[in-house]
């Protein structure tokens, strides 16, 4: 993980090696606590605006360096939320959809939860209370995946991806919890990238991408390197879109292109950066 300015970074993972044996939740839980505790403080760099390219057609794609799994970097992005990496469910993403559906009912509620109560624990529970008075921004579902984003109005933003379709103990997380962008949100056509790279869940490498837009920015789409268009959610001055696989780099020297609508129905290619 790459970050770059004075933040508590947390990761939370089981041993590889152990995920075809069943799992203690008490041994877990000790496993997690002295992680948490364990891990310095790197130093973080401030988020970038994403760049602007006065276009409407998608550019030619840039060869992408492969990442070290599990690397992912983040703006200002306080903790790192990696659940075991264990079998059931859907560990290869089989059921992962380009677009994304949107949480409803209980499976909502649900999913919602699960968030709280994991951000909650991040840091010996420094963001109960922005957890506490978030909202909901995003609760959508890729298949069996779900990921929801919680955000408040002075720039907290919590992000939970999590197989739904795994037993709570056996189920694979991937997330982070903070205030990107010193707690100022987007205005206009802004967008800020809070996390953006490649990360694991049960052996197997997903990209993630997802931040905060300003009110002009009504949605967003990314065309793999395989040609499939991938359409992010943008709700409530957030976004987020994911793929399995390790294509998103963290390396601010490869930005990522997507092509955003505004709410006046224009077009533009915009970069993606940290």
């Amino acid at each position: 993980m790459k970050n770059s300015r004075n933040i508590d970074t947390l990761l939370r993972s089981m041993d590889a090696a152990e995920q075809n044996k069943p799992t203690d939740p008490r041994r877990s839980q000790k496993d997690l606590e002295l992680i948490l505790r364990s891990h310095p403080t790197p130093a973080a760099r401030g988020a970038e605006p994403a760049e602007h390219q006065t276009s409407t057609s998608i550019p030619s794609r840039r060869r992408r360096r492969a990442l070290a799994l599990g690397a992912v970097a983040f703006a200002t992005t306080v903790g790192f939320l990696m659940g075991p990496a264990l079998s059931g469910g859907d560990p290869a993403f089989a059921t992962w959809t380009a677009a994304p559906g949107a949480l409803i009912g209980a499976e909502r509620d649900s999913a919602v939860s699960d968030c709280a109560r994991s951000s909650k624990r991040i840091g010996d529970g420094m963001y109960v209370n922005d957890v506490a008075v978030a909202d909901v921004a995003i609760a959508e579902k890729r298949g069996a995946w779900t990921t929801v984003v919680l955000s408040s109005t002075d720039g907290f933003e919590a992000n939970c991806t999590t197989d739904s379709s795994a037993p709570w103990f056996k189920r694979g997380s991937f997330g982070s919890v903070g205030k990107p962008g010193d707690g100022k949100k987007p205005t206009g056509r802004d967008i800020r990238t809070s996390q953006l790279g490649t990360g694991v869940i049960s052996d197997n490498p997903l990209s993630m991408a997802s931040g905060q837009v300003g009110p002009d920015v009504a949605s967003m789409t990314y065309i793999s390197t395989a040609g499939e268009k991938i359409t992010a959610t943008v709700s409530k001055g957030q976004f987020a879109f994911w793929l399995p696989g390790g294509e998103l780099t963290n390396s601010s020297e490869e930005k990522v292109p997507v092509e955003v609508t505004y709410s006046d129905n224009t077009r533009e290619i915009r970069y993606l950066s940290l």
